[in-house]
C-alpha cells in the first residue's frame, strides 16, 4: 500500500472540509479519493486501518499516526488551537471564565464593600468585630454543615452487577496524560501507564506537551514507547493552562470512554477496568466517575501528613457523599472518567478557568448528568515544600472563586437546573470552602479581641455581643470537633491509624490555607487566568510502582 509523504497529508488535510475535520482526525480515516459513484481513502495508523477495513472502506494509502498528528498541527493548528480556546466561550458563553463579573456581580461586590465601610465608621468597635465574626462564620458553618451530612448514615442504594465485557467488546480507551516540565517524573508514569490491565488494542494514550517545553519533547522522543501511545504537541499560545491542553489533545481522541492523569500519577492497575464495566451497568445519565486520590509519600513530614488527611476526607467521605445524595461534584485534576460524546457535547474544558474540573463537575450537573465515585486509587506526589503547596493551593482556590462566579450568573437558573440542595452544595463547595479559609483568622482573632474587651463593653450592647461572639465561638469548636471526627474516619478507613498529632494540629493547616486564599484574592484581581506550575519529582522517599488493586470490606 503506498505511503503517504508529509506533503501528500498536508495536502489532504488542507482539502478537507471543516465538517469533515473532526471526524478524520478522530477515526484516522481521511477522504483521499472523490470519484463518481465512489470514495477512496488513506488510513492512519493500525487502529485507522483496522477501522477502515471493519468499516468496508477502501484504503489506497496509509501513514502513521503520529504522521497524522505533525501535518495536523502544520496545516491547521490554528483552527484546532482557536477551538480548543475558544470553543466553550463561543458556544456556551455562560459557562466560560473569560469573562470574570457580570455587572450584577460588580454592583453586588461594590455594595458589599461600601456597607463594610459604612458599618466600620459607624458602629462601636467591638460590635463591628463581632458583626464581622458572625458573617465570617456563617460560611464556616456551611462547611460544618457539609460534614455533618457526611457523618450522617448514607442513603441506601442498590449496587447494580458489573457485567463481563467480552474480549472484542471493550470500549476504546482515551488516556490523556498533560506534561509541562515533568522529565523527572516521566520514567515512573510511563511505567504506571504500561501497567494499565486494558486491552492494547483499546488502549489511545496521549502525551500532551506543550511546544516551548524542548527539554519534555526531548525525554519522551527518547523513549520506545507501544503503538498505543501517541505524543501530542500543543501549538504556542494563550492562556497556556491544562484546559487548554487537554481541549486541543480531545479533538485528537477515539475512544468512547476517556480518563486524565497527571504526571505523577500511579493508577491502580484495574482502574480502567472497574470504569469500563460500572459504565456499561449505568444509565446514559452517568456521564463521569471519579476515581480516588491519595499519595504515595504521606509520612514524609508534617505538612503532607496534613495534605493526606484533607485528600481521604475529600475523597474518602465527602465526595462519597455528595454522590450518594445525587449533588453536584466539584471534580478532581485527575483520574476522572468520561463518556467522551457526553463530555464533548458539554463543551469539554474550560481553558479559562485554574479549577477547570470543578467547574466541570458544576456543569455536568447543570446540563442533567449525574457523576458517581469509582472504588479505585490513584496514587500521587505530595508537595513537600510550603511554597510549592501554597502556589498549587492559591491556583486552587482562586479557582473555586472563579467558578461561584461563572456560575452565578444567573443564580435562579443554577437552582433550577440543580434544584435547592444541589444549590446549596454548589455554594458550599465553591464560595463557602474559599470565603471560610480566606476568613479563618479574621474569626478566631475578632472572637479572641472580643473576649478580652467584653468588660470594656458600653452600656447596653452587651446581648448582642453575647449572641453574636456566642455563635462565632459554638461555630469554631464545633467547626473544629465535627472536622477532626470525619478525618480521624477517612484516615482508618485508609488503614492509617495513629495520626493524633495531625489531628491535634489541624487548625494551623487551616491557617496556612488561609495564606494561599488571601494569595489566591490578590491573584484573582492581578492574574486571574495565570496557572500556578507545581513541581514534582521533588519527594525523598522511594517511588512505588504501580500497586495492587484496592479492596474494600
Amino acid at each position: 500500500m503506498p505511503r503517504l509523504s508529509h506533503e501528500a497529508l498536508c495536502d489532504l488535510l488542507r482539502r478537507l472540509p471543516d465538517e469533515e475535520l473532526a471526524v478524520a482526525l478522530r477515526s484516522r480515516i481521511l477522504r483521499a479519493v472523490s470519484l463518481p459513484g465512489v470514495v477512496f481513502h488513506a488510513a492512519c495508523g493500525s487502529a485507522g486501518l483496522r477501522l477502515a477495513r471493519a468499516r468496508g472502506l477502501g484504503v489506497v494509502a496509509y501513514a502513521e499516526a503520529a504522521e497524522l498528528v505533525v501535518a495536523a498541527r502544520a496545516v491547521r493548528g490554528a483552527q484546532l488551537l482557536r477551538e480548543a480556546t475558544s470553543g466553550l466561550a463561543r458556544r456556551w458563553p455562560m459557562f466560560s471564565a473569560n469573562r470574570r463579573t457580570t455587572a450584577p456581580q460588580l454592583l453586588a461586590m461594590a455594595l458589599a464593600v461600601t456597607f463594610t465601610g459604612v458599618a466600620a465608621l459607624l458602629l462601636p468597635g467591638s460590635l463591628f468585630l463581632a458583626l464581622v465574626a458572625a458573617v465570617s462564620g456563617t460560611f464556616f458553618l456551611a462547611v460544618v454543615a457539609l460534614r455533618v451530612l457526611c457523618i450522617m448514615p448514607p442513603v441506601k442504594r442498590p449496587r447494580p452487577a458489573m457485567p463481563e465485557i467480552a474480549a472484542g467488546d471493550w470500549p476504546v480507551y482515551s488516556v490523556l496524560v498533560p506534561l509541562f516540565r515533568e522529565v523527572s517524573v516521566l520514567p515512573q508514569l510511563v511505567t504506571a501507564l504500561r501497567h494499565l490491565r486494558y486491552p492494547p488494542d483499546r488502549l489511545d494514550i496521549k502525551l500532551i506537551l506543550e511546544e516551548e517545553d524542548i527539554p519534555m519533547q526531548r525525554a519522551v522522543a527518547r523513549l520506545a514507547l507501544e503503538d498505543f501511545f501517541e505524543v501530542i504537541v500543543v501549538p504556542a499560545g494563550l492562556p497556556q493552562t491544562k484546559p487548554r491542553a487537554l481541549n486541543y489533545a480531545l479533538q485528537f481522541c477515539r475512544g468512547e470512554l476517556l480518563t486524565i492523569y497527571d504526571a505523577e500519577d500511579i493508577p491502580e492497575p484495574d482502574q480502567l477496568e472497574k470504569a469500563a464495566r460500572r459504565f456499561a451497568a449505568a444509565p446514559r445519565e452517568l456521564a463521569c466517575l471519579q476515581a480516588q486520590l491519595t499519595f504515595y509519600n504521606p509520612n514524609e513530614n508534617w505538612l503532607i501528613r496534613q495534605f493526606t488527611a484533607e485528600y481521604a476526607t475529600l475523597f474518602g467521605e465527602v465526595l462519597r457523599t455528595l454522590a450518594n445524595h445525587n449533588l453536584p461534584l466539584p471534580l478532581g485534576g485527575t483520574s476522572n472518567h468520561f463518556r467522551v460524546d457526553v463530555l464533548r457535547s458539554v463543551g469539554a474544558w474550560d481553558p479559562y478557568n485554574v479549577t477547570e474540573d470543578a467547574d466541570l463537575g458544576l456543569r455536568l450537573a447543570r446540563l442533567g448528568y449525574d457523576t458517581g465515585v469509582l472504588d479505585s486509587l490513584t496514587y500521587e506526589e505530595a508537595n513537600t515544600r510550603l511554597g510549592n503547596w501554597m502556589r498549587q493551593r492559591a491556583r486552587w482556590l482562586k479557582g473555586f472563586l472563579m467558578t461561584w462566579l461563572v456560575h452565578m450568573r444567573e443564580p435562579a437558573l443554577f437552582m433550577r437546573e440543580v434544584g435547592p440542595a444541589g444549590f446549596w452544595a454548589a455554594q458550599v463547595l465553591t464560595l463557602g470552602v474559599f470565603a471560610s479559609v480566606l476568613l479563618h483568622p479574621v474569626c478566631m482573632a475578632a472572637t479572641v479581641v472580643l473576649l478580652v474587651a467584653y468588660p470594656a463593653l458600653p452600656q447596653g450592647s452587651g446581648l448582642v455581643f453575647v449572641m453574636l461572639s456566642g455563635v462565632n465561638l459554638f461555630v469554631l469548636v464545633a467547626g473544629y470537633a465535627i472536622s477532626i471526627m470525619l478525618t480521624r474516619r477517612a484516615l482508618l478507613r485508609r488503614g492509617m491509624h495513629g495520626w493524633r498529632g495531625t489531628l491535634a494540629t489541624m487548625p494551623f493547616y487551616w491557617i496556612l490555607m488561609s495564606l494561599a486564599a488571601w494569595l489566591a484574592l490578590w491573584q484573582f484581581l492581578t492574574r486571574p487566568f495565570h496557572w500556578n506550575k507545581t513541581e514534582h519529582g521533588l519527594s525523598t522517599q522511594q517511588r512505588i510502582r504501580p500497586r495492587p488493586a484496592h479492596r474494600t470490606g
